[in-house]
């Protein structure tokens, strides 16, 4: 294993037992010690350090200071700063040898963290070039443009508001209402139809938002897509809402549907376009490079369970026992992942 990989792993889980380092002593990391002889005559030549019959050699030193970020890499220009930057160096492979010692190696917290880092470099290295950005061809970018027009091709939206009514003589009444109120300041349309619907609207699924029934397409010719949680918009809604010419026009009558009468008025409106293969060619390769990483590294890894033979036995994984979190739970959707894998499905 990589002498790098454990004495990260190690230093980091004897400063949870309680040592002491300094920002130096953080910053500085692990290198990946060699024996004197292992070395050729040019790298025996340039040897900064030396630990116990282990060297860290100057193209090694160089690597590990320049991997720093910019900010860090700036306070060691001088001699004195390099020196404390070699010193930590050599303060932490100290703590990992001695820990070595000890047996820390073989504790499972830091055979984990080792085996964390080895599955990280081996997929970053190796199992990234199951699949190139050259396999995705003009071709699927055509046929995934071709097959997604909704996704390119957007038809006009509108949003409105409404105030739902049992009868049309209240509606009318209501409506006589409205215009009134906001002929006497037509900057304020919105709101003040978002007022009366708060206080007079029968739908109860948006009169607390002001009669907002959110974005939605014309009827017969949209493919706008809206969710289940969206409020219903009866097509003589939307029909009189796409024939209104602005933002804040209420329909000149109330509009009947099975749910009663209707008082409309546009908030809002999305203009079409269509985007040509041209302008998102880089977009959708991008995206099916991505499915295709997923779907390589998915093959792979079932042809190395295939290969290692796994089994799990059911009734012993529905004795594991889960402790009880403590405090307020965070919000962090599915369990983590080992470094460098993928939930099955993720692009």
């Amino acid at each position: 294993m990589h002498r790098s990989l454990l004495t990260f792993a190690v230093a980091a889980l004897l400063v949870g037992v309680g040592c002491r380092t300094s920002d130096e002593d953080k910053s500085a990391g692990g290198i990946a010690l060699a024996k004197g002889d292992e070395l050729t005559d040019e790298e025996r030549g340039k040897v900064v350090a030396k630990v116990g019959d282990e060297v860290i050699t100057l193209a090694d030193f160089e690597r590990q200071l320049n991997q720093q970020s910019p900010f860090a890499r700036a306070r060691y220009n001088s001699l004195e700063r390099k020196r404390e930057f070699l010193d930590s160096v050599v303060r932490f492979e100290l703590l990992a040898r001695e820990a070595e010692k000890k047996g820390y190696d073989k504790d499972p917290d830091v055979v984990l963290a080792k085996k964390q880092a080895m599955v990280k470099r081996f997929t970053t290295e190796e199992v990234s070039n199951l699949v190139k950005m050259g396999d995705v061809t003009e071709a699927d970018v055509k046929a995934y443009y071709d097959a997604h027009p909704e996704e390119f091709d957007k038809p006009a939206e509108v949003r409105a508001a409404h105030i739902l009514l049992p009868d049309e003589a209240a509606a009318k009444a209501l409506l006589a209402e409205i215009q009134a109120k906001i002929a006497e300041d037509p900057r304020k349309a919105r709101d003040v139809f978002a007022d009366f619907a708060k206080a007079r609207s029968a739908d109860d699924q948006t009169k607390d938002t002001g009669g907002d029934l959110q974005f939605f397409g014309k009827p017969g010719e949209s493919r706008v897509e809206r969710g289940p949680l969206q409020p219903v918009v009866a097509p003589p809604v939307a029909l009189a809402a796409f024939e209104l010419e602005q933002v804040g026009d209420v329909a000149a009558a109330p509009i009947k549907t099975s749910a009663g009468w209707h008082l409309v008025q546009k908030t809002g409106f999305r203009r079409p376009y269509k985007r040509d293969l041209v302008d998102v060619s880089t977009s959708i390769r991008n995206k099916l490079f991505r499915q295709k990483k997923g779907k390589a590294m998915q093959d792979f890894i079932e042809k190395l369970r295939a290969e290692a033979g796994v089994t799990i036995d059911e009734k012993v994984l529905a004795e594991v026992e889960v402790d009880a979190p403590k405090g307020p739970m965070p919000n962090i959707g599915h369990p983590p992942m080992p470094p460098g894998l993928k939930r099955r499905g993720a692009p």
